[in-house]
């Protein structure tokens, strides 16, 4: 697929040219996926509040766009929207994006990990006020709606900020990537505001080559116990109406591993 891994396997380097893009973009936007997943793919995107989930929704949707027109439909930043609680999906095609609270957010760990259980099992409606739904009530009252079946998580972290992440924090995040990895739900982590860490644009094609993320990486591989080739970044940032070849690149290279491997476990399933 244009794109190839480091000697030891833990790096990426995706091919950053307009043939690369074009397959890609095809690839997945003409994705047919395996009957038994109800007619599309389903990707959760889990993170602290503000750390791009949102954001990176809007990028997957742009780079999937035949001309890469930059989206907006998720509300995100400061707009008052992009704070409720509630659980929304996103349909590109054959692939539906999941945005919902920030892990952080409800009432205490436990909830937060039946709530995100019960989301991957697709008991939860679309639009659910997520602090209003109980977990622990009679589960024949949330049956298992089959299109809403999570069948890939991105959890998604600013790349900045991993460093000073309390243990707390990062015990809960540890617990609940591990509920998804007991329902053999295929996982991947997502770095967003890759920019901050110094790289000139220029070099945004190597950026999986740029010692300070690598480094973060291993970090993150140490903290999370998630693998260091399952970790990617995306750029959340835009110029005009129009995103960026990289930008796209980054974003689609990343759709394509999870489609890949899910589609994989899938026919393996059935």
């Amino acid at each position: 697929m244009g794109s190839k891994f480091s000697k030891d396997g833990c790096f990426h380097y995706p091919t950053m040219d307009k043939r690369n893009l074009d397959t890609l973009r095809n690839n997945l936007r003409n994705y047919n996926p395996p009957v038994c997943c109800g007619g599309c793919i389903n990707i959760l995107l889990v993170g602290l509040v503000g750390a791009g989930k949102s954001s990176t929704i809007n990028t997957f949707l742009s780079a999937l766009d035949p001309q890469g027109v930059t989206m907006t439909c998720v509300p995100t930043g400061m707009d008052p929207q992009s704070f409720a609680l509630e659980l929304r999906c996103y349909r590109a095609g054959c692939l539906q994006f999941w945005d919902s609270a920030g892990w952080h957010a409800l009432a205490n760990t436990d909830r937060t990990k039946r709530v995100l259980q019960m989301i991957l099992e697709g008991r939860v409606p679309k639009g659910m006020i997520l602090h209003s739904f109980n977990p622990d009530s009679d589960v024949a009252n949330y049956p298992v709606i089959l299109e809403n079946v999570i069948h890939g998580v991105a959890f998604i972290c600013d790349i900045n900020t991993t460093d000073v992440i309390s243990d707390d924090k990062m015990k809960v995040f540890q617990e609940l990537q591990m509920i998804v990895a007991q329902k053999y739900i295929h996982r991947v982590m997502i770095g967003t505001k890759f920019e901050l860490l110094g790289i000139p644009e220029k070099y945004n094609a190597w950026i999986y080559e740029y010692k300070p993320l690598q480094r973060k990486f291993e970090k993150l591989a140490e903290s999370t116990g998630m693998d260091r080739p399952s970790m990617f970044v995306v750029s959340n940032q835009w110029k005009g109406d129009q995103i960026e070849m990289i930008r796209c690149i980054l974003a689609l290279y990343v759709l394509d591993n999870m489609v890949r491997n899910i589609d994989r476990f899938l026919k393996t399933v059935q």
